[in-house]
């Protein structure tokens, strides 16, 4: 048995080592997968690579879009139809004076208080680029930097973006018509952005700025709706010009940046209400009641306007009783929420279109009248009794 296991081993030792049964190292198949396979990686990250670098603009607009705009960004787009040629003309004039603020500041810049670099802000900014004057309907900053002129909302975007970059912490204040800056020092400190002299004025002086005056009416104003106070003011200078639906449209553009804005929305339903008054002034009575479909959708219920749509609609209907077109002033009257409102009644606007067929001689739409104004009372005994009676003395005047 020794023997024959002896034998066996040895066997599959010298099977083991013949030639036929050795692969040579590193040739053959081995060596064709391995270079096919260094060969597909490569290309792999060759692909990868190029999808990478085509994708990178895309990444960049998906990232911009992402990153929350700044107040000069949101000055920009409010402006709405502001050319290239003035954008690039104005953000190189900023652009110069933020370089300049940089390379002038005062020495030992650190040990000044936040209110003494506040005030050098302000009055490099009068200085180098608000030297032009006071102008209530100027409230874009493209022009504000172009021309040199101001109201508050443009003096007071600049001032923003330049104490921004100042590193003075600030934010805009705003009351019924009127918008300045605070500066969050310790105390907080008003600014009028459109006073040149602000900082050299007496305190008792200050006192009779609209920002003092204010006190606790005063609120904040965020970077997006100080931007939208643009739109807003061009929407109420459209409307004095009696050009309503643009203003519409910058208000709609205004309360797209800032949908809180109380006034917008108010202003909005003011001048839609103005508008629909103006189209009765022309006979336009369709295009008034559209708009008055518009305030309802905006603000339903609204308390402030039931008294302005009572007197929409009853001018509406006065006009369509006076060109005979009794049916359909009857429906916009039983149309309304209450009827009451108004100065016209369903029995009135019966009576009257009775009497002015009967006055052209039409007895058979006089007659019609009378039936449907008895169909519409039917539950009133005494107003058909009344309307049978003004029949009857009509036929026999």
């Amino acid at each position: 048995m020794r023997r024959y296991k002896t034998r066996v081993v040895s066997q599959r030792a010298q099977l083991g080592n013949s030639p036929e049964n050795q692969i040579p190292a590193g040739g053959g198949m081995l060596r064709i997968w391995k270079e096919s396979d260094r060969v597909l990686w490569m290309l792999i990250l060759l692909y990868l690579v190029i999808m990478t670098v085509a994708a990178l603009p895309t990444l960049q607009r998906r990232a911009a879009a992402n990153r929350p705009a700044t107040l000069l960004e949101m000055a920009w787009a409010a402006e709405g139809n502001l050319s290239e040629a003035d954008r690039a003309a104005a953000q190189q004039r900023l652009t110069r004076h933020l370089a300049w603020m940089e390379n002038n500041l005062p020495a030992q810049w650190g040990r000044y208080s936040i209110q003494e670099r506040a005030e050098w802000v302000f009055q490099s900014m009068h200085e180098h680029l608000l030297f032009g004057e006071y102008d209530e309907n100027q409230n874009t900053l493209s022009k504000a930097l172009l021309e040199g002129n101001y109201n508050c909302v443009s003096a007071t975007i600049l001032y923003q973006i330049l104490t921004d970059r100042a590193g003075l912490p600030t934010v805009a204040m705003q009351t019924r018509g009127h918008v300045w800056c605070r500066l969050l020092s310790r105390p907080e400190l008003d600014v009028e952005t459109t006073c040149p002299t602000w900082f050299l004025l007496e305190p008792h002086d200050q006192g009779q700025s609209p920002a003092i005056q204010a006190a606790d009416e005063a609120r904040t104003l965020s970077a997006r709706g100080l931007a939208a106070k643009i739109p807003y003011n061009k929407a109420s200078l459209a409307a004095a010009q009696g050009d309503y639906s643009g203003a519409i449209e910058y208000l709609n553009f205004a309360l797209s940046l800032d949908p809180q804005d109380a006034a917008a929305m108010r202003n909005r339903s003011a001048i839609l209400n103005n508008w629909a008054v103006a189209c009765i002034g022309e006979k336009d009575c369709q295009t008034a009641l559209d708009i008055l479909e518009r305030m309802e959708a905006q603000r339903p219920h609204d308390p402030d306007l039931e008294g302005n749509r009572s007197k929409i609609v009853d001018a509406v209907i006065d006009q369509w009783c006076h060109q005979g077109r009794y049916s359909e002033a009857l429906r916009l009257l039983q149309m309304q929420g209450d009827p009451s409102q108004s100065r016209h009644s369903v029995r009135s606007l019966y009576q009257a279109w009775i009497q002015d067929a009967a006055s052209r001689g039409d007895w058979y739409e006089a007659k019609n009248a009378l039936r449907l104004a008895i169909s519409a009372h039917q539950d009133d005994p005494l107003t058909v009794a009344q309307l049978r009676r003004q029949y009857r003395q009509l036929i026999s005047g």
